[in-house]
């Protein structure tokens, strides 16, 4: 397992990985309708050179951006796109959303995730890789309807997908804090699906049980992502689960702690190198 931090690739982001003791970057290509993934293939000499000149590797490729709500040739060259530039980076792993159409059921969402997903899933398969799907509800908290933006949140429903894409390639960049707040048993759902999870989010949580008690799960301020061994994970056995399922990924930091952003962004990875990279190195030495 190498252990990792999500970025936009730039030659800085390499540097910053190598200065700060990180084994790799998951770059952050972004969606069509930004400029980020055709840099990326424009410079792809380059960032090829410095990724080797600093022994820096790219665990995955992510182009999180509302996939089935996109026009359908786009979303499948972006992605397609995206597996030429993973493969490219010695990465086999592209990461990315489904999207969701919130005027339709998820009954007839699905169809489309078929759609969309058995053509990109395809092309994957060619292409020798594999999709990690994030869990990552969208902003569904708060006052006024709810506004979900993807399909991928739940054990049931990535039952209903991969029933509906039965395809090798796709599976999961599995994150335990989206999780967490939902309810859901995070360290069951790695022995439920850990054949399927193809990359995972270090990402951890703040449940804040007074408020929530107060507000609900529809009111707002009640839980916060934080660095992990900051918040309410047991790590130690997530690591545990992870090596019992046989686990064979990678790991990337999603620094989306407030308490360090910006003159303190690296203070926050550095927290989290600390508190991953000993269960990383015990991960690799016994699995």
């Amino acid at each position: 397992m190498k252990l990792a931090f999500l970025t936009p690739l730039s030659v800085e982001a390499v540097q910053n990985a190598k200065k700060l003791g990180y084994d790799a970057i998951e770059v952050n290509a972004r969606w069509f309708d930004q400029p980020a993934l055709l840099e990326i293939e424009r410079e792809l000499s380059r960032y090829k050179d410095v990724l080797k000149e600093h022994k820096i590797a790219v665990t995955s490729v992510a182009v999180y951006g509302p996939t089935i709500e996109s026009p359908l040739e786009e979303a499948v060259e972006h992605y397609a796109r995206a597996f030429r530039v993973a493969r490219a980076l010695g990465c086999g792993v592209v990461s990315g959303l489904t999207g969701r159409d919130n005027e339709r059921t998820v009954e007839e969402n699905i169809p489309l995730f078929q759609k969309y997903f058995g053509e990109i899933a395809r092309i994957a398969e060619d292409q020798g890789v594999r999709i990690a799907l994030e869990p990552w509800p969208g902003r569904v908290v708060g006052h006024g309807p709810y506004r979900w933006t993807n399909l991928a949140t739940t054990p049931e429903l990535w039952d209903r997908l991969f029933e509906a894409v039965p395809s090798p390639a796709l599976g999961l960049e599995y994150d335990p804090s989206h999780l967490v707040w939902q309810g859901i048993d995070h360290l069951q759902a790695i022995r439920d699906y850990g054949e399927r999870i193809y990359h995972l989010h270090a990402k951890d949580i703040v449940i804040d049980e007074r408020r929530l008690r107060r507000v609900g799960v529809h009111g707002q301020g009640w839980w916060r992502f934080v660095l992990p061994g900051l918040g309410q994970i047991n790590w130690p056995e997530l690591f545990k689960a992870l090596r019992e399922a046989g686990y064979k990924g990678d790991m990337a930091v999603e620094h989306e702690d407030r308490e360090f952003r910006d003159e303190r962004w690296n203070e926050g990875l550095l927290l989290a190198l600390k508190a991953l990279r000993p269960l990383v190195e015990e991960f690799n030495r016994n699995r």
